[in-house]
């Protein structure tokens, strides 16, 4: 759920400072757009990595559990704003990268959202039909996890313990 929580989320943010039109998801599209006034949130790579920590915890029943991290995941995103002016431009990046969270909870886990280098471009430079756009690249570092239990030895009783003889 990593993938779509986070791309959601960049969504809704990017609709939450300011922009009126519906954003794009994919390059296709956004080369094909004729807007000027523009918001795309693109997947740009997802990097993995072996992981074997383990944390004890317990669930709502108050259950022992064991979770434990089996890879690293870090999914970076490219946001891109675009629009008329350098000052609309400015005063939407700026409300999008301030309503940015620390981190979000996918799956119960914590997931440190941390935004990247931003590239401004003029119309010149750019397909995109905007007279000026920035791009910023969003990283989201969370993981795959596997919950297992505990076995429950209550009411064990250990009457002898011998050593045996080789």
């Amino acid at each position: 759920m990593l993938y779509s929580d986070a791309k959601q989320y960049l969504l809704d943010k990017l609709k939450a400072a300011g922009l009126r039109s519906k954003p794009y998801t994919t390059q296709k599209a956004l080369e094909k757009s004729q807007e000027s006034h523009i918001g795309a949130v693109l997947f740009d790579n997802e990097e993995l990595a072996r992981n074997g920590t383990k944390r004890t915890y317990r669930d709502e029943t108050d259950a022992k559990k064991k979770r434990r991290k089996v890879f690293d995941r870090t999914l970076t995103f490219t946001v891109i704003i675009g629009d008329y002016t350098d000052e609309a431009v400015e005063t939407m990046f700026e409300r999008f990268l301030g309503s940015l969270d620390q981190g979000i909870y996918v799956d119960g886990n914590y997931v440190p959202i941390e935004p990247g280098a931003a590239d401004w471009v003029s119309k010149d430079d750019s397909i995109l039909k905007a007279q000026v756009a920035v791009q910023v690249s969003i990283e989201f570092h969370g993981g795959l996890y596997v919950d297992t239990g505990y076995v429950k030895i209550a009411g064990v009783e250990i009457e002898d313990i011998a050593k045996e003889k080789e």
